[in-house]
């Protein structure tokens, strides 16, 4: 889900940033919860960000 995370922030963060969250939740549910936690919220930030730079390019 962190290599998710990144690359929502460079290609595509609508499709790439929720994958990324559930693949952190998948982790979280399977007992990795440090990796898991840092996962999602690594996901959730950089495809926010991702977004609005993709905005701030385009526009």
């Amino acid at each position: 889900s962190i290599i998710m995370a990144l690359v929502s922030l460079a290609v595509a963060p609508v499709v790439f940033g929720p994958l990324g969250v559930l693949m952190g939740a998948i982790a979280v549910a399977n007992g990795e919860r440090y990796l898991g936690m840092l996962g999602l919220t690594a996901s959730a930030v950089l495809s926010v960000t991702g977004y609005y730079l993709a905005l701030a390019m385009l526009g």
